[in-house]
């Protein structure tokens, strides 16, 4: 089952916006105006989904955006 959260879309949202953004949990929730630690499961959670690619461990992690292949609707889902 899909749920929502909006803390994981404000991350993805923010490293779409700023793809080449290079930023560890601490500086995003800086940056974002949250706690680092409501930010590092989300952000986990990021890099198991794919979206997010974290280089290294602990706080000194660094989390950066990964840019989707040729991202393609099936046709099944395009309105005629």
């Amino acid at each position: 089952m899909l749920q929502f959260n909006p803390l994981k879309v404000e991350c993805t949202l923010f490293f779409e916006e700023n793809p080449y953004t290079l930023e560890t949990a601490e500086g995003l929730a800086s940056r974002l105006g949250r706690k680092t630690t409501e930010l590092v499961l989300i952000l986990e959670h990021l890099v198991t989904d794919s979206i997010l690619e974290k280089i290294g461990d602990g706080e000194q992690a660094i989390y950066r955006y990964v840019q989707p292949d040729n991202f393609q609707i099936p046709r099944e889902f395009i309105w005629e």
